[in-house]
């Protein structure tokens, strides 16, 4: 190898090309400058090749490319090493490689022989563009028709789609139209790669059944048919019908072409049909007619439970098969021998025509007498509603309206004997308004026979002579006629002013009743004389108006029906005014009706009972009035009466009482005080005299060389303690003593019994007196003057301590405090003694003004405090038993909801 590599390099007996240049400068730098060149450019081009082959990777030729660079190159080479040959004699060198290039030259002629011919038959460019445009278009019109189908598809009632099942068993929804977002509320994206969002709406009792479908569709590739339910994210539920033809892909996987439509409308339409059918089935078999059911031929296609056992009862040969396929027509030209043949074949022609559509509808009574009893029937044929062709065929037994009638006639004779001697004015008249019969009563009330009132516009002309008042009564009775037929109720009375033959003038209510249907357009009109009441209810109201008590009548919607002229005075309303107003316009919103609907106890202790209520005048004023209700019904409707005293006087001077009141107990109450005046300088000077002690204390301990200051402390918050307790006395005295206005609030009776007590106390133990508590807790709250009720507490016991003085000084003297819920759920307190108890004389006289058993007394402590307690609407009362002692004991309701008992 290093021979040959000698070889090639060796120079040795060769001259450099430039002597064949004369080493002529300009011609050796031509030749050079132009080998270079040639060579640079060879160089580039392979480079151009390289670049162009690996952007363009789908060069059908690369290989040619590749030889062609390499011819390139080689090229390049020897024009290189002609350039060094003018300098250096490397011909051997220069002439292997020119030898080189040959065979790659060769060799890439003849591969371009080989593929010009190929390369030929590619299409050109301006073919390809014309291929590009072709397949623009193509594309152009393809989505322009897959636009047109999506179109389409969105406005089918349905979701078009394309299923495809992969082989490995996953599954997609290549297409599905916009549709899917309304059936299964996805998008056609949720399900384009991976259909399981699909799958998992599918309700749980259909989801084992859908996939054996698609795959036996897939198996035997025979369309997809299959109706299954969804269930949505929002629980509702949905039905669904889809249809789907399959396709083998070539991959292996299978495509189906489908419409899915949602059939929940469907279902419940067929549900429905379902239920009406059964609610048809159980119609006919609850109704008692025999009913049938024909075909336009006649057939029997269904029959009720009562035609199967009338046939059952009667023994007919159809009781033993089935009568569903018969033919009725030729039942009844069987039935042409049979007695009653007449009747028979009216009932075949009649049906015949209601099929035949010539006659809307047949009815006929016919007799079918059984050996033992007679029996008529009424047959109605009616043509079937809808598109089927047929007619319904009921027969109702009508025996017992048929043995009516017959009774009704037998006592229309009876009819007429009745109404001739009832004393009540009766007449009859036909449909043609023609007066047939007026009885006894009638003509001895009014003064006119049948000859003078032949009609009713002669009796109308009579009775009526002011033709806007006839106009009126006309009028009235024929609507009230009309309503009456149309509601099937009864003709409601009416209230008429008749002028008799004698020209007097009589009130009557007027009615009319409709006679049985044989009677056909026959009234029955009876006139019931009310002159008489007419009279007297003019005097009560009369007196009614004359009342200084407003009276006020409403119904149960508190609706005002009457008001007398009082009311004027009382509201400054005219009685007109009020008529068809709320009753709450005068009186808060207390309705009887309220009372009606809640405690009968409540109710039957308001109804009757005197109320003190406050109403409102016409110009807003508050009136304070005194109230009783009364209750009453007519014909079953409730009403209410309001009667109303304006108290206002008398309210003014209950305020003035109450005053003067408010006055006395302050009177009393330092009279109180002022005898209770020892014992509280005694209570107050314990307080004081603890204060002196205290404060020497604290000096000597300030004054010592070491001062105790916690034991100081200690002491000086024992003085401020002493210190309150003497102000809380103080203040409690002064409240008591005070004149204030009455202020009443909530308290607890308990508390009102240990403020009281607290004041009396020292008196208590100076007189060694045992004070016992029975107090009951959770008492309900009161709502009074507290100041009033501690009075009357102070002035109990103080009544107590007077009569405790009388017992022998070895006995013990015992006070005792109760207090208690009663069953009337008031309050009720009782202060207890074991004095000398009350003789007879002192009972009958104890709560007299001015009358006192002490020596030095006024008498007015007892009084004073039952107008107190009466004031706060309680009661005061005693029990007294000589030489057992005495109780005295009062009650206060319990404060409720709004202040209220």
């Amino acid at each position: 190898m290093q021979a040959l590599i000698d070889h090639l390099f060796n120079i040795k007996d060769l001259i450099p090309h430039g002597y064949c240049l004369s080493w002529s400068p300009a011609l050796l730098w031509l030749h050079v400058g132009s080998d270079l060149l040639i060579t640079l450019a060879y160089y580039s081009i392979p480079l151009m090749l390289v670049y162009f082959i690996r952007q363009r990777k789908d060069f059908p030729y690369p290989w040619l490319a590749a030889m062609f660079a390499g011819f390139i190159v080689a090229c390049g080479t020897t024009h290189l090493l002609s350039a060094i040959t003018i300098w250096m004699p490397l011909y051997w060198l220069d002439g292997l490689l020119k030898a080189l290039t040959a065979i790659i030259s060769i060799a890439t002629a003849v591969l371009m022989l080989w593929i010009i011919p190929r390369a030929l038959s590619r299409p050109s460019s301006a073919q390809l563009q014309a291929e590009i445009q072709q397949r623009k278009t193509a594309e152009t019109a393809q989505h322009e028709a897959f636009d047109r189908l999506q179109k389409i598809a969105c406005q089918l009632p349905g979701m078009v789609f394309q299923f495809r099942l992969r082989a490995d068993g996953s599954s997609c929804f290549p297409f599905a139209s916009e549709a899917i977002r309304d059936i299964f509320g996805l998008s056609p994206e949720d399900v384009r790669e991976d259909a399981s969002k699909a799958f998992a709406l599918v309700h749980p009792d259909d989801y084992g059944s859908i996939g054996p479908a698609i795959r036996k569709s897939a198996r035997k590739l025979t369309p997809w048919h299959h109706e299954y339910r969804l269930r949505l994210a929002d629980g509702t539920e949905r039905w669904l019908f889809g249809n789907a033809l399959p396709q083998r892909e070539e991959d292996g996987s299978m495509l189906w072409h489908g419409f899915v439509t949602d059939i929940s409308e469907r279902k419940r339409m067929e549900e429905k049909l379902h239920d009406s059918d059964a609610l048809n089935v159980s119609i006919l078999d609850s109704l008692t007619s025999r009913i049938a059911v024909l075909d336009a031929q006649g057939v029997i296609v269904a029959v009720n439970k009562a035609w199967w056992q009338f046939a059952k009862d009667n023994d007919l040969p159809e009781s033993r098969q089935n009568m569903l396929g018969l033919n009725y027509l030729d039942i009844c030209k069987n039935g042409c021998s049979q007695p009653h043949c007449h009747e028979v074949n009216a009932a075949q022609a009649g049906i015949a025509t209601v099929l035949a559509g010539e006659r809307e509808t047949f009815n006929l009574e016919y007799p079918c007498h059984s050996p033992t009893q007679q029996r008529w029937f009424h047959m109605n044929v009616l043509p079937l509603q809808g598109s089927h062709r047929g007619v319904v065929v009921s027969h109702e037994n009508i025996t017992e309206r048929k043995l009516m009638e017959d009774e009704l006639k037998a006592s229309e004779a009876k009819f007429r004997s009745i109404i001739e001697v009832s004393p009540v004015p009766m007449a009859l008249n036909d449909e043609q308004w023609n007066i047939t019969f007026l009885n006894q009563a009638f003509v001895q009330t009014f003064g006119y026979n049948v000859d003078d009132i032949p009609t009713v516009a002669d009796w109308q002309s009579k009775a009526y002579p002011d033709p806007d008042y006839r106009r009126w009564v006309d009028t009235t009775w024929q609507s009230a006629l009309k309503k009456t037929k149309q509601e099937q109720t009864d003709f409601p009375p009416m209230e008429l002013a008749i002028r008799c033959n004698n020209n007097n003038i009589k009130t009557v209510l007027a009615s009319a009743a409709a006679i049985h249907h044989d009677f056909a357009g026959v009234h029955l009109v009876i006139m019931y004389d009310i002159t008489q009441r007419k009279q007297i209810e003019a005097k009560l109201n009369s007196i009614f108006n004359a009342s200084v008590e407003g009276i006020i009548t409403f119904d149960m919607s508190n609706i005002i029906i009457s008001a007398n002229a009082a009311v004027e005075a009382i509201f400054g309303y005219k009685p007109e005014d009020l008529v068809g107003c709320n009753i709450n316009k005068l009186m808060p919103p207390a309705s009887p009706k309220a009372m009606s609907d809640g405690d009968s106890s409540q109710a039957a202790e308001s109804i009757g009972q005197i109320q003190e209520i406050e109403g409102i005048h016409k110009d807003g004023s508050a009136v304070p009035l005194d109230l009783s209700i009364a209750e009453f019904s007519i014909e079953n409707e409730h009403y209410f009466t309001h009667i109303v005293r304006d108290v206002s006087l008398r309210k003014h001077r209950e305020q003035q009482d109450k005053e003067h009141l408010d006055e006395l107990a302050h009177v009393t109450r330092l009279g109180l005080m002022g005898e209770m005046a020892s014992g509280i300088a005694h209570e107050v000077n314990q307080p004081l005299a603890a204060i002196s002690s205290y404060t020497q204390v604290s000096l000597n301990l300030i004054n010592a060389e070491h001062p105790d200051l916690v034991k100081l402390a200690e002491i000086l918050y024992k003085t401020q303690q002493q210190a309150l307790r003497a102000g809380r006395i103080i203040h409690r005295m002064r409240e008591f003593v005070k004149s204030h206005a009455k202020q009443r609030s909530t308290a607890n009776i308990n508390n009102l019994i240990h403020e009281a007590v607290g004041l009396c106390i020292d008196e208590l133990k100076q007189n060694d007196i045992r004070l016992t508590f029975e107090l009951s807790n959770n008492l309900p709250t009161i709502y009074v003057d507290h100041v009033q009720i501690e009075q009357v507490i102070i002035n109990l016991i103080r009544n107590s301590v007077d009569a405790l003085l009388n017992l022998p000084e070895k006995q013990q003297r015992q006070l005792t405090i109760h207090s208690r819920l009663t069953l009337n759920n008031d309050i009720q307190v009782r202060v207890k003694d074991n004095g000398p108890g009350l003789d007879e004389d002192q009972q009958q006289k104890i709560l007299t003004p001015f009358y006192t058993t002490k020596t030095d007394g006024m008498g007015m402590g007892l009084s004073i405090s039952r107008s107190l307690i009466e004031a706060h609407e309680g009661t005061l009362h005693f029990n007294s038993h000589s030489g057992k002692g005495t109780t005295m004991y009062f009650t206060l309701p319990v404060r409720r909801k709004s202040g209220t008992r």
